[in-house]
């Protein structure tokens, strides 16, 4: 998400921040576009159709119930933020509570609230990391599929949806992250070999149910798109990996936009994202080749 910014990244911010000033609610302005930010590229529908891996389901989740909290599935906060509930250095306004949480509906729901002092509670979902808050310490590793299917916000605004890794400062992989200004752009990037893909499709827009599928590959990571009940196809492939030892936990969160490079929300009303399933597919490869690590590192 964003959370270890290069310094030319973080040049570029403190600009921005300068220059766009503060914004309340009402009509927002639009802020700059990042002096680093990449070119859109268009996908098309054609790449070649996603084929679930043979091997194990080491992590499923189609959270008809919330398995959250000390020696549960999920933690709730996340050592990605500074003091493990709100992050305004990478231009959040999230409040992190487990009262943002629900699966109430059959599916798990995170619902951005308005908070006094301009902040927004709001949720996050980690397996490992999590200050203290849960989880069972799951991590993907190389050659792991991690596929989701996801409702993103109907907002107009300030919504920051998104699905990655993370475990100790980094080893960060995007599945993706969405933005509420642009409705028809999934951000996809391999922090850990410094690549990414803003990849506009007709498939994405606000309220729009998808099917999102990443590749761990040690060398090349490749992202799917589908929107359900469609197929999955290949929309990206970054041809740098995450090497042979790449582990990182799972995270699950919709941050909110604090105006400096995205809209913030430009009304008081809440807005929810939606997961119905989460899947990490394992191929199955016996002893250490897959992954390069000890065996006891694998769970």
């Amino acid at each position: 998400m964003w959370n270890v910014l290069p310094p030319s990244r973080l040049a570029a911010a403190v600009v921005l921040a300068l220059a766009a000033g503060g914004c309340g609610l009402g009509a927002p302005q639009r802020p700059p576009a990042p002096r680093d930010a990449l070119p859109v590229t268009t996908v098309g529908p054609g790449g070649r159709p996603y084929a679930p891996s043979r091997g194990r389901v080491p992590l499923h989740d189609s959270f008809e119930r919330l398995d959250l909290g000390t020696g549960r599935r999920w933690g709730w906060r996340s050592a990605a933020y500074p003091d493990c509930t709100t992050n305004r250095k990478n231009f959040k306004l999230d409040s992190l509570s487990r009262a943002a949480l629900s699966t109430a509906s059959g599916r798990l729901a995170v619902t951005a609230s308005p908070l006094p002092g301009g902040r927004w509670r709001t949720g996050l979902l980690s397996t490992g990391d999590s200050c203290g808050s849960g989880g069972d310490g799951f991590e993907v590793r190389t050659g792991d599929v991690i596929t989701t299917r996801v409702r993103l916000p109907s907002a107009r605004y300030g919504a920051w949806p998104g699905i990655w890794t993370w475990r100790q400062g980094g080893n960060e992989v995007d599945v993706f992250e969405w933005h509420s200004d642009r409705p028809n752009t999934l951000e996809f990037a391999n922090h850990v070999k410094d690549s990414a893909c803003f990849c506009a499709s007709p498939l994405v827009r606000r309220g729009a149910w998808l099917d999102i599928a990443v590749r761990l590959g040690a060398r090349k990571v490749t992202w799917y798109l589908g929107r359900p009940p469609g197929p999955l196809r290949a929309v990206h492939s970054d041809r740098k990996g995450v090497g042979a030892h790449f582990h990182a936990h799972l995270v699950i969160g919709m941050s909110v936009d604090d105006g400096t490079l995205h809209f913030r929300p430009d009304r008081a009303a809440p807005f929810t994202f939606e997961v119905a399933s989460i899947t990490v597919r394992r191929p199955g490869v016996s002893g250490r080749a897959e992954a390069g690590e000890p065996a006891g590192r694998r769970r």
